[in-house]
């Protein structure tokens, strides 16, 4: 090759490269993926290693331990947990699990299992790390008196 022709597939590479980079735009998020290991603790409930992943056309959270904090063992015959997110205003449900005994049973810990899914906002577009203002556990359980009790665990908070 004569030198000519070189520095024309230089340029020609120069140019490629330059274009590349001028043409990123930091706040298109369309294709980043977001890892929340998630952790948190209520009057009674701890919650830990509870990982929430949002990709722009999937979501999974889950495979977390939920351990009782109480001294006394804890019975209950109804319990139910979920997994929240607040998406620009508006509560969004990632994770849910109901349990129904037939007799009261003893609650010290239970994994929390996973869930896949798609999660889009209203208008069809995909969740992206700033539209999630929040993201919060419930639990509710029925006491050995018969009273539902229901507590919140707040894992994350938009800054």
């Amino acid at each position: 090759m004569d030198r000519k022709t070189i520095i024309v597939i230089g340029l020609i590479v120069v140019l490629a490269i330059a274009t590349f980079f001028l043409n990123q735009d930091e706040e298109d998020q369309s294709n980043h993926y977001y890892i929340f290991t998630l952790e948190g603790q209520s009057e009674n409930w701890e919650l830990s290693n509870y990982t929430v992943e949002f990709v722009p056309t999937h979501q999974y959270a889950g495979n977390g331990q939920l351990d009782y904090l109480g001294d006394e063992a804890m019975t209950a015959q109804d319990f139910n947990f979920r997994v929240y997110a607040m998406i620009d205003g508006m509560g969004t449900s990632l994770q849910g699990k109901s349990i129904t005994w037939n007799e009261s049973t003893e609650l010290s810990n239970m994994a929390t299992g996973h869930v896949e899914g798609s999660i889009f906002k209203p208008n069809g577009d995909p969740v992206l790390f700033g539209d999630i203002e929040q993201i919060y556990a419930t639990i509710h359980w029925r006491d050995a008196d018969g009273q539902v009790v229901e507590e919140r665990i707040d894992l994350y908070q938009q800054r």
